[in-house]
């Protein structure tokens, strides 16, 4: 019996059909179960809670052998401060003390590449890089961070726990919110892009290098980077563009304007009460170059990664669809 937290996110839904698929019995965590109508139905059993409660951690453990972690809250907001360090830290904590406390075989925590450190020019950052406590890193990364010093605490207690940390994931999904999102921004007309430089991958890849992780004996604390391909921004933004026939993004946003958009962004959002999109973290990063190497996920799970190019292809089918009905 696999646990999984974060199932009704983005790439929690692509985690229940890959394990489904492959035959195995699934137990959901699901904040406010009862209000939410699953697609899954009686193939999974369903506990109604929150990582934070310790008592239906405990609950939704029992009989437990594996638990995989993805629940967590993707934010550059600085109003979302709070909350990000509640999801991602303080709930990561919770679910490590109870598998300590429930005797869980394996966790395997879905963490990202905002965790990982940062090469030197003209490096790249694979799974050894160390990670240095500097500007570079947003407020997210920096959760997603001290998250993984949970695993590593329960690691020395313990436990059996294994990471993946993820680049940006493309693929179909709620097209409002998340990765997703930038589908339906570029049918509406995006003219502007910025300089950045970083790792992406599939939905698909990442559930498949999910599963591959609890079927092989991989050795407590290892973590593996999940990237494809590094991108410049203009470059995936135009091949979605052209995947779903709009028009790619024409204008650089000039890199000394990307700090004060952030800030108008953010501020014009927080006075009308809304969540910013665009924020002054994302802006700090909005022309950072980050080459990530995925290849010990080739060499040691055998993942062979989805083009990218393919990836949005069959992602822009989906959206087209669905803009159709």
């Amino acid at each position: 019996m696999i646990l999984l937290t974060g199932a009704t996110g983005f790439l929690g839904r692509h985690l229940v059909d890959e394990f489904l698929a492959q035959g195995h019995e699934l137990r959901l965590l699901v904040r406010n179960a009862s209000d939410r109508t699953l697609p899954w139905g009686n193939l999974v059993e369903v506990v109604s809670g929150d990582i934070l409660d310790p008592l239906i951690l405990a609950q939704a453990m029992e009989g437990v052998e594996t638990v995989v972690h993805a629940a967590a809250v993707v934010s550059f907001a600085r109003k979302k401060r709070n909350t990000l360090k509640q999801a991602n830290v303080t709930g990561t904590a919770r679910v490590v003390d109870a598998c300590l406390a429930t005797g869980v075989n394996k966790l395997l925590h879905i963490s990202s590449i905002s965790a990982t450190g940062r090469a030197g020019k003209g490096e790249w950052v694979d799974e050894s890089t160390k990670w240095q406590d500097n500007a570079s890193h947003d407020l997210y990364g920096q959760t997603k961070r001290a998250a993984e010093l949970e695993i590593h605490r329960g690691i020395a207690e313990g436990l059996h726990a294994v990471m993946l940390n993820p680049g940006v994931i493309l693929g179909p999904g709620d097209w409002t919110t998340g990765p997703p999102k930038i589908f339906q921004t570029i049918h509406k007309g995006l003219a502007f892009y910025n300089g950045a430089i970083t790792g992406f991958v599939g939905v698909k890849d990442v559930a498949k290098a999910a599963l591959m992780v609890l079927e092989k004996p991989i050795s407590a604390g290892e973590r593996f980077i999940l990237v494809s391909e590094n991108l410049a921004q203009k470059e995936m933004l135009s091949m979605i563009a052209h995947a779903i026939g709009a028009a790619p993004p024409r204008y650089k946003l000039p890199p000394a304007l990307a700090p004060i958009v952030g800030i108008i962004a953010e501020t014009w959002s927080e006075l009308r009460g809304k969540e910013a999109l665009i924020t002054r973290g994302l802006m700090r990063a909005a022309n950072n170059v980050t080459y990530f190497n995925g290849e010990k996920a080739t060499k040691d799970l055998g993942l062979s990664y989805t083009p990218i190019q393919k990836v949005i292809e069959e992602t822009a089918a989906v959206f087209l669809e669905e803009m159709m009905k």
